[in-house]
C-alpha cells in the first residue's frame, strides 16, 4: 500500500489534549530538561511551495495551512500505518551517554514525554546505544527492552522505566538515530510508538512507510524550526577564550585536554568553567555541554 498524508486526514483517535500537543508545564521543567518546542515555534511564513524532488509527504507538510492541520496530517498517517505517537529530538552523545538537547512535543505522547525527561529515563534508555550507527531503524518491543535490562545499581530505575512505559500504553515501536552532518557528537532521534504489545506486526512494508514519515518530518522540522535565541545571545556576548573553551567542551575534551590545546594552566581553565556555568545558569558540566550545544543550534 502506498500512503500519503492526504490519504490520512481525519484519523485523530490518538489526540491527547488540543490535537495531542504536549505542552510542558512549569511544574516539570528544570535544568535536566531539553529545550521543548512545538508547532508554535515553527517558522512557516514565506513558504517556497512544493519541492519537485521531495517525497509527497514533505510537500503535504509544506502545503498545510496551519499547525493544527499539520498535526492532523501527521497523526493520521501514524494511525494509518499502526503507530500512535512520534517523538523527535536531538541529543549530544558524550562518554557513552545521550544528553537531550531539544524535543518537539506536538506529535508526542504527552504523559510519557513528561515522565521520560522529568525522571531522566534517557540516562538508561538502551535504545540510544542499540540503534545502529548506520542510521538503520531499530524495531523494538517491551520484551526486547526487558532483555537488555540487566542487573546492577540501576536495575530498580530500569524496571520503573519499563513499568511506566507500559502504564502509558506503549508496547512497541521504531527508533531512528541520525548523525548530524555538521555537529560533532550530535544526533537526531526519531521514535515512532504503538500500543501494540509486540513488534511482530512491524513488517518491511510498515517499516518502509515509517521510515518515509520519519525522514519527511525530519526534513520539514529541520528547515522550519525557530528556537529561542537565549543561549545564542549569551554565546555571542562572551569573550573569545570562553567561546574556544565551549567549542572544545562540545567535542568532549576534558579540562586537561582543553588546557593543552589552548596553552592555559588548569587553574585558568577551571576559572573559565566557573564563569561559563554562571553565564548559562547551570550547575555542572553536563548541563553546560547541553547549553553550549543549544547555543550552536540557535546560531
Amino acid at each position: 500500500m502506498t500512503l500519503t498524508l492526504a490519504d490520512s486526514v481525519g484519523h485523530t483517535e490518538f489526540d491527547a489534549g488540543p490535537l495531542g500537543s504536549a505542552t510542558a508545564g512549569p511544574g516539570w521543567q528544570g535544568p535536566g530538561m531539553p529545550l521543548l518546542y512545538s508547532e508554535d515555534d515553527l517558522e512557516t511564513s514565506g513558504e517556497a511551495g512544493p519541492r519537485p524532488r521531495m517525497p509527497s509527504v514533505v510537500n503535504d507538510l509544506i502545503a498545510a495551512r496551519t499547525g493544527e492541520e499539520r498535526q492532523r496530517l501527521v497523526r493520521g498517517m501514524l494511525h494509518a500505518i499502526g503507530f500512535a505517537w512520534l517523538g523527535y529530538g536531538s541529543v549530544a552523545q558524550q562518554h557513552g551517554k545521550a544528553t537531550p538537547l531539544t524535543f518537539f512535543t506536538s506529535y508526542a505522547h504527552p504523559e510519557w514525554t513528561q515522565r521520560y525527561f522529568s525522571q531522566r529515563y534517557h540516562d538508561l534508555d538502551t535504545r540510544h546505544h542499540d540503534a545502529p550507527c548506520s542510521s538503520l531503524p531499530l524495531v523494538w518491543d517491551l520484551d526486547d527492552l526487558k532483555a537488555s535490562d540487566g542487573r546492577g545499581p540501576m536495575a530498580g530505575r530500569k524496571r520503573r522505566f519499563l513499568d511506566e512505559l507500559a502504564d502509558c500504553g506503549i508496547g512497541s515501536g521504531v527508533f531512528f538515530s541520525l548523525a548530524s552532518p555538521t555537529r560533532v557528537q550530535e544526533r537526531t532521534v526519531i521514535s515512532l510508538m504503538s500500543s501494540a504489545p509486540n513488534r511482530r506486526w512491524i513488517m518491511d512494508s510498515v517499516l518502509g512507510q515509517a521510515l518515509t514519515l520519519a525522514l519527511s518530518v525530519h526534513e520539514y522540522l529541520s528547515q522550519h524550526r525557530r528556537l529561542p535565541e537565549t543561549h545564542a545571545g549569551l554565546r555571542a556576548e562572551m569573550p573569545p577564550m570562553q567561546q574556544h573553551i565551549l567549542n572544545f567542551l562540545i567535542q568532549g575534551q576534558s579540562d586537561k585536554e582543553i588546557a593543552y590545546q589552548l596553552q592555559l594552566s588548569a587553574h585558568t581553565v577551571d576559572y573559565h568553567m566557573r564563569q561559563l556555568r554562571r553565564r548559562f545558569s547551570v550547575r555542572n558540566r553536563v548541563q553546560l555541554v547541553k547549553a553550549a550545544m543549544q547555543a550552536v543550534q540557535e546560531t
